[in-house]
């Protein structure tokens, strides 16, 4: 009888068990059940939208439903991460972040949300290299004309970026701090109005993603001086590195960008893993892959996991906050 009792016990055990695991499976099986909004803090026509269009098509066909581009601008796309932050955390709006959201405490004391505290990692999506431009009528065509007209009238040249914060305001603000230089900075509420600024000449120069200038380029409208990056960068494998430029205060720096999903803090883990399987099985279509070499997006290297992406999230926080505070920025309010 004792024998009988404990058997009966362990069945029930097993059968109470059977269904937690059974609704994990489930779990992982259903999601998603409804289109996912993909949000980006930029307006389109920028670099953000190009690569938020591409990997929305090729994640959706990975997940089985529609991945939907969503724009929320502003606050150097701090706008849409707090929006996202915000948002019931199920898997089913999600932000395409980079390194303008890991400065957001020091640039917009304002924001009430914490990048690293109230979104999670769920993997990088893509490398977005940098490049130097002017107009193709402008004097300035090379880093040492920027150099000399800097410093002989300071506060002459002008350079854009698509807003306070941005990386391409980081940059212009790395290239004052390393090179003792005197460049106004021109803040835009998006790349696609700077751009047409630089090139009808109102603005000297932009340190842009290549991905957002290379039609300019090849459409003769735009000239590009340096690329931000010790490697030629093979969309446009004619212009110079830094170091093949002569810039010795920032040799041998990776200064391209970056681009990578995150979720609301909350969200289950086998919804996250879902989504970096999808991220993963996107960057490995061929299609997607050359789509975006031929917009100078670079893949990321593998494995491409929540908790790699994760500590690049922490190395980049630490050292670009640490250029504002070389450069006395102070935050917008």
């Amino acid at each position: 009888m004792q024998h009988l009792k404990q058997d009966l016990a362990a069945i029930a055990l097993m059968t109470a068990a059977a269904p937690w695991g059974a609704m994990a499976a489930d779990q992982e099986a259903v999601y998603p059940q409804r289109p996912v909004a993909l949000v980006i803090g930029f307006p389109p026509g920028g670099s953000a939208d190009a690569l938020a269009r591409l990997l929305a098509h090729s994640m959706g066909e990975a997940l089985g439903k529609k991945v939907i581009v969503q724009y929320k601008p502003g606050a150097g796309g701090n706008i849409g991460a707090e929006y996202v932050a915000r948002a019931t955390p199920d898997g089913y709006t999600v932000f395409l972040g980079g390194r303008p959201n890991t400065i957001h405490k020091s640039m917009y004391g304002t924001m009430k949300y914490d990048f690293a505290r109230d979104l999670v990692p769920v993997g990088l999506v893509a490398r977005l290299p940098f490049v130097m431009v002017s107009a193709t009528h402008s004097p300035i065509a090379t880093v040492q004309d920027v150099v000399r007209i800097a410093r002989t009238y300071p506060g002459a040249l002008s350079c854009a970026s698509p807003g306070t914060g941005t990386t391409a305001h980081l940059l212009c603000e790395l290239l004052q701090q390393e090179m003792d230089l005197d460049i106004r900075h021109v803040p835009y509420s998006g790349g696609a109005q700077a751009l047409t600024d630089v090139m009808g000449g109102r603005i000297d120069i932009y340190i842009a993603p290549v991905a957002g200038t290379l039609p300019h380029i090849r459409a003769g409208k735009l000239r590009p001086i340096v690329a931000m990056s010790p490697r030629r960068i093979p969309a446009m494998a004619h212009v110079p590195t830094l170091d093949e430029a002569g810039v010795s205060e920032l040799s041998g720096l990776e200064l391209g960008d970056w681009s990578g999903l995150v979720a609301p803090a909350g969200t289950p883990p086998h919804v996250i893993a879902k989504l970096n399987r999808s991220i993963n099985a996107a960057l490995m279509d061929p299609a997607l892959h050359d789509a975006m070499a031929q917009q100078a997006f670079a893949t990321p290297l593998q494995p491409n996991t929540p908790a790699a992406f994760k500590e690049l999230i922490v190395e980049e926080t630490d050292r670009w906050n640490g250029i504002l505070r070389m450069r006395n920025i102070k935050p917008l309010h």
